[in-house]
């Protein structure tokens, strides 16, 4: 199970979103960077660092559609959607990975869902560090410049 990701910057309101999977299907979308970047990129490196794969990416690289995740989700999917959500809200600032993760583990003893066991201060502050570098790199990338990443990462 791999994925090829690409993000092509359109305007500055809009980027193009392509998934294309080992088999060589592919899926593409124009969406409107806003709403849209900041959420499959924060997706990419939670899962990425926590190696999940049957979450948002590694439901793509298998065959699903984009928005399969707006569907009802379980299991780790839906552990992945409680921790990207949070975390793309305190990326806008620094984040205190120790801090991230009780809060999380606070919310989560006190809804009854139970503890993550892949989130870990660490795991975060990884997935933080690697998410500043794709911020960068699609910054520095100009209008039609395409920028691709690799799911699960390489090495």
């Amino acid at each position: 199970m791999s994925l090829r990701i690409r993000f092509t910057r359109l305007n500055p309101t809009h980027h193009r979103f392509e998934a294309i999977r080992a088999d060589g299907t592919r899926e593409t979308l124009d969406l409107e960077t806003r709403s849209f970047l900041m959420h499959d990129l924060v997706h990419y490196v939670v899962e990425s660092e926590a190696e999940l794969r049957a979450s948002f990416y590694g439901t793509l690289a298998g065959g699903g559609p984009y928005d399969a995740m707006s569907s009802p989700m379980t299991g780790e999917a839906a552990q992945t959607e409680s921790v990207v959500g949070p975390l793309q809200t305190a990326v806008k600032g620094e984040v205190d990975a120790d801090a991230f993760v009780a809060r999380s583990a606070a919310y989560r003893l006190q809804t009854g869902a139970g503890p993550i066991p892949w989130l870990t201060a660490d795991m975060i502050a990884r997935a933080v560090a690697r998410l500043r570098k794709i911020e960068g790199r699609w910054r520095a990338s100009p209008f039609g410049e395409t920028m691709e990443l690799a799911f699960p990462p390489e090495a």
